[in-house]
């Protein structure tokens, strides 16, 4: 038989290629022939086909989404801003007018007041419109806290910075802030024009009583609540406004510092000194002299981060002032005294 004979002359049948060929020898490797040499065997310590290491990226068991890097948060929200502000006002406005029927309300039912009576006392009773004030500042802390706790997510003292523990950590020397202002400014009125009956100095002359119920309210109650109405909301809503512009790309960074910053101070303060100017009968020196007070609690509130802080130093600044009218009347015994 020949390869050329594709049939097999005894059988008829095909003939088979691999007759004179026997198959391979699995453990010789392909090509090797019966007169080969046997194949080379790996060594035993070899890594076997299903030994092999699996070098695969991503890892079979991590997302490429959970490769991604993290995203980045969102800026904080800036609080408070000036609408925030403009409702605190109106809460005020309203707290105002809820306040002044509280205590009339309360005196008609004590003491069976009429509408008339209550404001004439209201217009010459110093204890009568002190009770009024410290009823509606109380009201308008109260629905301030209610509101805004609902409107931001947390707290009012959250919201405005209140800060406590930095006003505790540093109390004395914020004390010692507030009397080494009230010193210079009582200096400093020596050389400015200040009109001899105010309108405050009056209020104190009124009676022993009034002069010692001004002295605890301005103290406590007023510093209280006008630090978070200037420094708390107005102050912050205006430097905000501006960290909102420069989000935006509209201005930088020393934009906010150097233009922001102090144009929100001097605002604050002019509306601060404003507010203030009745009870020094408009003159311009005590109004001058209350608005460079009001620098100082602005300066305070934005470097310790802290309302809390600007009630210490405005506290003991009205403290001072209070202590030297208390030493020139002898302890509000001779009121007389205070007479230009």
């Amino acid at each position: 038989m020949t390869l050329n004979d594709p049939t097999n002359p005894e059988s008829g049948e095909p003939a088979r290629l691999d007759a004179e060929y026997p198959p391979p020898d699995p453990n010789q490797g392909p090509g090797a022939g019966p007169n080969s040499a046997p194949a080379l065997q790996p060594p035993s310590h070899a890594l076997q086909p299903t030994e092999l290491p699996l070098y695969t990226w991503p890892p079979p068991h991590d997302s490429l989404v959970a490769m991604q890097p993290p995203p980045v948060p969102p800026p904080p929200r800036l609080l408070p801003n000036l609408g925030h502000t403009i409702i605190f006002g109106i809460i005020a406005g309203f707290t105002l007018i809820t306040g002044a029927l509280t205590t009339f309300l309360a005196l008609m039912a004590v003491e069976h007041v009429s509408l008339h009576t209550f404001q004439a006392h209201m217009m010459h009773s110093v204890a009568w419109a002190i009770a009024a004030q410290a009823v509606w500042y109380v009201e308008l802390w109260a629905v301030a806290a209610l509101v805004f706790a609902l409107w931001w997510g947390r707290s009012l003292f959250n919201g405005i910075s209140w800060n406590g523990v930095n006003a505790g950590r540093w109390f004395f020397r914020l004390a010692a802030v507030g009397l080494a202002t009230g010193a210079l400014i009582t200096l400093a009125g020596n050389f400015v024009p200040i009109p001899h009956a105010t309108p405050i100095l009056k209020d104190i002359q009124a009676s022993t009583a009034s002069a010692w119920v001004l002295m605890a309210f301005g103290v406590t109650l007023a510093p209280l609540t006008e630090e978070l109405a200037f420094r708390g909301f107005l102050l912050p809503s205006l430097i905000n406004a501006f960290r909102g512009m420069q989000r935006r790309g509209m201005i930088g960074e020393g934009t906010v510092r150097v233009l922001g910053i102090p144009l929100s101070i001097v605002i604050t303060s002019a509306l601060f000194a404003i507010v203030h100017s009745a009870q020094v009968s408009h003159a311009w020196g005590p109004v001058l002299l209350i608005g460079l007070v009001s620098v100082v609690l602005c300066i305070v509130r934005l470097r310790t981060s802290s309302v809390a802080a600007g009630v210490v130093v405005h506290a003991s600044y009205n403290f001072l002032l209070f202590s030297a009218l208390l030493y020139q009347t002898d302890w509000f015994r001779h009121l007389s005294r205070l007479k230009g």
